[in-house]
């Protein structure tokens, strides 16, 4: 069968290179590793117009957004960093360890974190035109001239990767107090941060770290339960058995489906997941599937021996609901579920490319933050220059640790 996530990337990248050689005059190409890595620049005037009225109109709210965005810039910073050593740690201290951080494309591979390619190409623009903007528009706010804007590709003998970009006047955002060149680096990943953490209060999403029920009050648009509700559960296929686990002496085989759960039929999608993840060791599990009835009994879960383990991977089988096709009809369910499916993705990616554009590393916004403060605070930019550089060649290493693990590992 044919994925149509992958004719959409295909056609994607088709698309792009056409345009790319179509204007192949106005773009600046930057090898990375000759032909085979290479980052592409089209400049352009997009957009200006735009930060040029907001800067001006809303200019002191605009001046307190990024001195607040420095803030949450150097907080997220410290989080990250720490993030990312303690993963490394656990790395070489606990077998089983996954990786604290994943390239997120619209592939499947081992050490990928996979995005289904029609949500990756819409996020991953949505997500870098409101960061470029934001740094464009607090450039303005603070009277620093916007040179140029317009999208950038990374590619690998073909565009992949979709970005966005703005130039403010390097020369004259070096003359200015360090509160306005940070805010100008920290505007784009604030920007991306505070869209996540308002959709978090505005869609009712609920994360690990929060209380429960700390968004009810907040909440207007219940996008986790509307989701939910547009689907129905009818089976959950088993993808993988690991040998020896609980699951494989009670005879259960990739290929099969499993209908119940401890008597709970799969339509019941939420109480079967917190069945499967609230489960502890030597509890017994009751599964049917087409072929009959198998019981478990659950081991020590690798590296969380608090929880229950059954050795299995699952993929939930889903239809539309009869009562959103009702509604809505097929198409209009369809068109529906893509709409919140890509919302919940544009929150976790703009969350987590807002974090890792902190990480004080090279040119990204994290490390020209992190470049400056060690210039002012050791007075000397040859001294600055050399602790930003000893860091980001560490945080490159971890990074490249992690990476190189989540692939081979």
């Amino acid at each position: 069968m044919v994925d149509v996530q992958n004719i959409i990337f295909i056609v994607f990248i088709v698309v792009m290179s056409i345009l790319l050689y179509l204007n192949r005059s106005k773009i600046q190409v930057q090898k990375l590793l000759g032909p085979f890595l290479y980052f592409v620049m089209l400049k352009t005037t997009l957009g200006l117009k735009a930060m040029d009225w907001l800067g001006s109109k809303l200019r002191k709210p605009f001046q307190w957004f990024g001195v607040i965005s420095v803030i949450v810039g150097f907080t997220g910073m410290g989080f990250i960093v720490y993030q990312l050593i303690k993963s490394t740690i656990l790395l070489f201290t606990q077998p089983g360890a996954a990786p604290g951080i994943a390239p997120v494309l619209p592939f499947a591979a081992k050490g990928v974190f996979y995005v289904p390619p029609s949500y990756w190409i819409i996020s991953i623009f949505v997500i870098a035109v409101i960061h470029e903007f934001s740094h464009g528009v607090v450039a303005r706010a603070f009277n620093i001239p916007v040179r140029s804007s317009g999208f950038a590709f990374l590619g690998a003998l073909v565009p992949i990767i979709p970005a966005a970009f703005v130039e403010p006047d390097e020369e004259q955002l070096k003359k200015r107090s360090i509160w306005q060149q940070l805010s100008v680096f920290a505007a784009g990943p604030g920007a991306n941060i505070f869209m996540a953490a308002l959709m978090i209060f505005v869609l009712g999403i609920q994360l690990p770290f929060l209380p429960a029920g700390i968004v009810e009050h907040t909440t207007i648009v219940d996008i986790g339960s509307m989701q939910a509700n547009l689907l129905e559960y009818t089976g959950v296929l088993i993808t993988s058995v690991a040998p020896g686990s609980p699951a494989d002496k009670a005879g259960l085989r990739a290929g099969q489906t499993i209908t119940e759960f401890n008597g709970i039929p799969v339509s019941e999608g939420n109480k079967v997941f917190d069945l499967i993840v609230g489960r502890q060791p030597g509890e017994t599990v009751l599964v049917k599937t087409e072929v009959g009835e198998k019981t478990m009994v659950l081991t020590e879960t690798p590296n969380q021996p608090e929880l229950g383990y059954m050795g299995i991977g699952l993929k939930w089988q889903t239809r539309y609901a009869p009562e959103s096709v009702e509604k809505y009809g097929n198409l209009g369910a369809a068109f529906l579920y893509f709409l919140v499916t890509l919302t919940i993705w544009i929150f976790l990616l703009s969350l987590g490319i807002g974090l890792f554009n902190l990480v004080p590393l090279g040119p990204i916004d994290g490390g020209r933050m992190f470049k400056l403060v060690m210039e002012r605070l050791t007075g000397s930019d040859e001294s600055g220059t050399m602790i930003w550089k000893l860091v980001s060649w560490g945080i490159l290493g971890i990074i490249l640790v992690n990476l190189v693990i989540g692939f081979v590992g």
